[in-house]
């Protein structure tokens, strides 16, 4: 397996604070040999408390903030400074050596119109800081970018403290834990959120009676609805917010020659889209990138789709890559063309990448590519310059598997298709004398527990060798919920070819919840894709896309929208130009087990949609199939399945060797006479609205 490289000089040292800590506790206390001193008798006063003393420098920006008030806070002590006029600071704090296991946090203000500005970074405990701060007792920002006060630092430690429970981090090690909890793309959307309204805030004020960006960032609520404000009001404005905040030097971490020497040791490092929204793991493609460096400028990069070679230099903060050849990619965008909001296949095509660290865990990837879509030329793009943010992985983020649960049981994974040349989603039945078999591609595997690495390893990474040749290993990042689970995967095509990774949903076969038979009466209802609600509009009038099985064996896909007279409309096979939203739908016996087939047709001699399709009418054509194979329904009626699916291009026809992809899904059911009841059912999406999720690459086909 490629090795997920060590997070740097912050976790070296936190290590040897850890070690520091445990040596002080071993003695009894300081080296000073206080742990000797006698008792105080008589009138004598006991000697005054060992007191310990670091200078913290650093800069309050986005954009410079001039004459901040700068507040270190440990413990229930708080020490102040003034920045100048470049917002840079130099912070004394003196404590006592007892003490020094505290947590110390950094805040700073903006005064007079920017009084408004208040930001804050999570430093670490200041035996850390002191560790890090060397001889001379001062620790800069080259030393701990942490005593950068930031827009970036800012989201960080709200989202941080939110995967906290709320409650503040007081310790080095709740703080590295949580850093895989955290969403780095939720993280880069807030900071240029924070960074229009300070660096522009007449065009992007705070909302009335908001008078802290801290107070407001900490609010979920108020701080999505912030966020999406700003993105609906500009959102060129907003992704240029992002983009300019990778390339900003006072906000990005500077990468150091030990990093980088860890990197070409360790074969580079893993990045992934990370977030705790199960829509999100199940719906996004592409999640995962792992830059393999090597010596001389030269490394490759592996994706979901490719492995591409590419030369790399180190530029100050930044990794600049450029690609051996362009690298292609494609997305499902959610847009409008002309007067049509639907969704678009994009086709990217990207030629290098810069990477910038925003901290030792958090990179952000800007690229500039060129972008058309086959179906609405009017939206392409030439040199569409866009920055996300990912996290870095560590073995810490991924969870101990527990195979006795799976043995005689089925779980959706991700295999080598070498007939397509692919990945893709497959059922494969585990057997607990090491082997097992995939229904759909139908290849045989052994499996083992991995061995060969470290102690932080064991029990985490499954490895599989497969009958094509193939070899894979799957780690898990987290459990998305007793049926479902966040899937990590490596994949080696064969011994020469390449090394693909990517993450997605597995779905397990819980015997208890496993749908062995399904009638007509069954299947009759609304069945919505990532729950009840919309996820990006997020307007509580909106029930999101969704399809209808009628029990007269027909239905149609439904979505709805906000119309400019501020109503909903519900688009489906009865409102004109969506006559193709129509299908037909039948059980059938498939390799897995039943399936139902969904099937949209169209009737050449009669031009019009939803004809019978029987394979032997030419004039029927089949241009839409999904082949949907129910593996769990758990206690609220939400199904978990595996679609497979073929769709022709424009006018084209399905047949067998039409390309199809392989979707792990979920769908909650709502029988048609709940259906007045809006979520009466099942519960809504809860989540507040990600509007800026439009500008992430990935998203399925609907």
């Amino acid at each position: 397996m490629k090795s997920f490289a060590p997070t740097g000089r912050n976790a070296l040292s936190a290590l040897c604070s850890l070690i520091l800590a445990s040596q002080l506790a071993a003695c009894g206390g300081s080296s000073g040999g206080s742990s000797n001193t006698p008792p105080p008798s008589g009138n004598n006063p006991p000697p005054p408390p060992e007191t310990v003393s670091l200078t913290l420098t650093g800069k309050v920006t986005d954009e410079p903030i001039p004459s901040a008030e700068v507040t270190a806070t440990i413990g229930e002590q708080t020490f102040t400074a003034t920045a100048g006029t470049d917002g840079s600071y130099s912070l004394e704090i003196e404590i006592e050596e007892a003490n020094a296991g505290e947590f110390v946090t950094l805040n700073a203000r903006g005064v007079d119109d920017q009084a408004f500005v208040e930001f804050t970074s999570l430093a670490g405990s200041f035996q850390t800081l002191a560790a890090q701060a060397g001889d001379d007792g001062t620790l800069s920002a080259s030393e701990n970018f942490a005593t950068q006060i930031t827009n970036v630092s800012t989201a960080q430690a709200v989202f941080l403290q939110q995967a906290n429970g709320g409650q503040p981090i007081t310790s080095d090690a709740v703080l590295q834990s949580l850093a895989s909890q955290v969403n780095a793309q939720d993280v880069l959307n807030l900071a240029a959120a924070i960074k229009l309204a300070v660096d522009d805030p007449t065009n992007n004020p705070l909302p009335e009676g908001q008078t802290s960006i801290l107070a407001l960032a900490a609010d979920p609520a108020a701080r999505q609805s912030f966020i999406n404000a700003l993105y609906e009001s500009n959102r060129a404005a907003f992704n240029a917010a992002q983009v300019a905040i990778a390339q900003d030097p006072n906000l990005t971490q500077p990468l150091e020659n030990s990093v980088i020497e860890s990197y070409l040791e360790n074969e580079g490092f893993t990045t992934a889209l990370l977030s705790t929204d199960a829509a999100f793991t199940f719906n996004y493609t592409g999640r995962v990138q792992h830059f393999n460096l090597n010596a001389g400028g030269v490394g490759s990069e592996s994706s979901e789709t490719y492995e591409q070679n590419f030369t790399w230099t180190l530029d100050g903060s930044k990794i600049q890559i450029a690609y051996e050849q362009p690298v292609v990619t494609y997305s499902w965008d959610s847009t409008t063309c002309g007067t049509t909001f639907a969704q678009y296949q994009g086709r990217y095509v990207t030629e290098g990448a810069t990477i910038t660290f925003l901290d030792s865990r958090t990179v952000a990837i800007t690229t500039s590519s060129d972008v058309t879509y086959e179906e609405c030329p009017d939206l392409n793009t030439e040199d569409l310059v866009s920055t996300s943010a990912r996290t870095v992985l560590s073995m810490d983020d991924f969870e101990v598997i527990d195979m006795e649960e799976k043995y005689g049981q089925a779980q959706t994974i991700y295999v080598w298709d070498s007939v397509k040349n692919e990945v893709v989603a497959d059922v494969a039945e585990i057997s607990e004398d090491g082997n097992g078999r995939t229904l759909l591609t139908n290849l045989t595997f052994t499996w083992e527990m991995n061995a060969d690495g470290g102690p932080e390893e064991v029990g985490k990474i499954v490895q599989l060798e497969f009958s094509n040749g193939s070899e894979a290993q799957y780690l898990s990042l987290r459990d998305v919920d007793d049926l479902a689970s966040d899937l990590f995967w490596e994949i080696s095509t064969s011994p020469t070819g390449p090394v693909l990774m990517g993450a997605a949903a597995s779905i397990f076969a819980d015997p208890e919840y496993a749908v062995t038979e399904i009638t007509p009466a069954d299947v009759v209802g609304r069945y919505y894709q990532f729950g009840i609600g919309d996820e990006i509009g997020g307007d509580s009038r909106l029930k999101g896309f969704r399809m209808r099985f009628d029990a007269d064996g027909t239905g149609a896909q439904e979505e709805d929208f906000i119309d400019t007279d501020d109503s909903v409309v519900i688009l489906d096979e009865t409102v004109p130009d969506n006559e193709s939203r129509a299908f037909r739908w039948t059980i059938e016996e498939g390799v897995v087990g039943i399936e139902v087939v969904v099937r949209r047709t169209w009737d050449r001699a009669n031009e019009q949609y939803n004809c019978v399709f029987d394979g032997v009418n030419a004039d029927c054509v089949l241009f839409d199939e999904r082949r949907i194979i129910p593996i769990v329904v758990n206690d609220t009626g939400r199904y978990y399945w595996l679609e497979v699916r073929r769709s022709a291009p424009s006018g084209g026809a399905v047949t067998a060797e039409t390309p199809a992809t392989h979707l792990a899904r979920f769908y909650d059911h709502e029988p048609f006479e709940d259906a007045a009841a809006v979520g009466m059912a099942k519960a809504r999406v809860s989540r507040e609205a990600n509007k800026p999720r439009e500008l992430l690459r990935g998203p399925t086909l609907r």
